[in-house]
């Protein structure tokens, strides 16, 4: 077993290896370029997410007289709202970096370079270690250059609302944005060259996403892709053109394998990301991955943060491998989107079930009908395969479904769960019945 460790990144699964590590008694040393937390923390998933919870509560204080209450001169501060997200990623970034430290982390602000497999030089230091865990992460691609065009970094920390705000790429993060200036108030338009937003989700839930999308007031062009930008003006594949405030290209994301010396030490490589094993080890022995830049990876922080403690835990002399069976996909969209397992296409002789949320009395009471969950399962054995959600805090209650999708629960065991009533979880009790043959609510 390795006595010291290196750790470069300090993402979900460079700061988790981290933490996994020490506390398995490893000496280590935790490098990060930039802040603490990576992506997801600062420029990803939590800002994004903190965003998104002011602009709907903006949204449903405009419709709060449906619910009995009269609010006049209501606005959205998008000055406060980033600085309330600031204050979200500093107490997050301080709860991290005391963790490391109670586990005596040695933590190096600079960008860590391989001389050797085993030496690592940072700032101007040169790290002997035994073993290393590479956790580089990813950063935005830019396909287009200009005033006025930006990437998700830069949304983030916007400071005035667009009037007219163009965004390219309708996948979780274009989504996402869309909802958020949107319900604050920009006029949004939502590009998308394949036939549907949120590539690879169910259509049934795509289509009824698009439907709530289409409400919120978001234009929405799929199959359409920009031919070239000028002064802000665009000019779509479709020959239609127009100008707008912002521009932003939410295209995916580049890895960061370059320049940090991988190819001194003979690392493979495919398609620019690093691969692994099911243990998270590399080609080299004692140097391992984890997160975005595994190759084969879906690129999820939960993800990334379980590849972290998979390496770390085999590094202290455990076995633990990586399994990539069943992963909760969710989009913070509202309504929410969330799905784990397969799709009914994937599936060969499937039995599906799909109820919409109007058959719930929360649903009801909270004036959150537009939704639905789709089970799919088996025929002959009845497994459950694939859960497939839209709606209110369908983000949260997918987990219920990934359990069992886990365990290889049945439908007729599924079943048998109590759920409360009233609750958003109550719709797999009602998905369920219709598949025993029992249905209740549903016709």
């Amino acid at each position: 077993m390795p006595k010291k460790v290196v750790i470069i990144g300090g993402g979900p699964a460079g700061y988790v290896a981290a933490l996994i590590s020490a506390k398995k008694g490893l000496e280590v040393i935790l490098i990060e370029e930039k802040e603490i937390g990576g992506t997801c923390l600062n420029r990803g998933c939590i800002p994004l997410k903190t965003l998104l919870t002011s602009s709907h509560l903006y949204y449903k204080i405009k419709e709060a007289a449906k619910y009995g209450i009269k609010v006049e001169g209501a606005y959205p501060d998008l000055i406060f709202m980033q600085e309330r997200k600031n204050k979200v990623i500093k107490t997050l970034q301080n709860a991290i970096e005391g963790l490391l430290k109670k586990r005596a982390v040695r933590l190096i602000k600079g960008k860590g370079r391989f001389l050797s497999p085993y030496e690592v030089e940072v700032s101007g230091e040169l790290i002997k270690a035994d073993a290393v865990i590479i956790a580089t992460g990813t950063e935005v691609m830019r396909l287009f250059e200009g005033d006025g065009i930006i990437t998700s970094d830069e949304a983030l920390n916007i400071k005035e609302i667009p009037k007219n705000f163009l965004i390219i790429g309708a996948g979780a993060v274009g989504v996402e944005l869309a909802c958020f200036f949107s319900e604050i108030g920009s006029r949004v338009t939502l590009v998308e060259m394949l036939p549907q937003i949120l590539p690879g989700f169910d259509s049934e839930i795509v289509e009824i996403l698009a439907r709530e999308l289409k409400k919120k007031g978001i234009i929405i062009k799929l199959n359409c892709k920009i031919e070239r930008i000028e002064n802000l003006k665009v000019t779509f594949s479709d020959d239609k053109a127009e100008s707008y405030d912002f521009i932003l290209q939410a295209i995916g994301r580049r890895f960061n394998t370059q320049n940090i010396g991988l190819e001194k030490i003979g690392l493979i490589l495919e398609k620019g990301r690093i691969k692994t094993d099911n243990t998270m080890q590399t080609n080299i022995p004692e140097i391992y991955a984890a997160g975005d830049i595994v190759f084969g990876s879906p690129m999820l922080a939960h993800i990334s943060s379980l590849q972290g403690m998979i390496a770390a835990l085999n590094l202290a002399g455990e076995k633990a491998l990586m399994d990539y069976s069943v992963i909760p996909n969710c989009v913070y969209s509202h309504p929410e989107a969330a799905f784990a397992g397969l799709q009914e296409e994937a599936v060969e002789n499937p039995q599906v079930a799909s109820i919409p949320y109007r058959v719930m009395g929360r649903a009801h009471s909270e004036g959150e009908i537009s939704g639905l969950i789709k089970i799919v399962a088996e025929k002959e054995t009845r497994k459950l395969k694939g859960i497939h959600i839209i709606g209110e805090k369908a983000a949260e209650i997918i987990h219920e479904g990934a359990l069992a999708l886990k365990f290889g629960l049945t439908i007729d065991k599924m079943a048998e769960v109590i759920r409360a009533h009233p609750t958003y979880s109550e719709i797999y009790s009602e998905a369920l019945h219709l598949l025993t043959g029992n249905p209740i609510h549903y016709l």
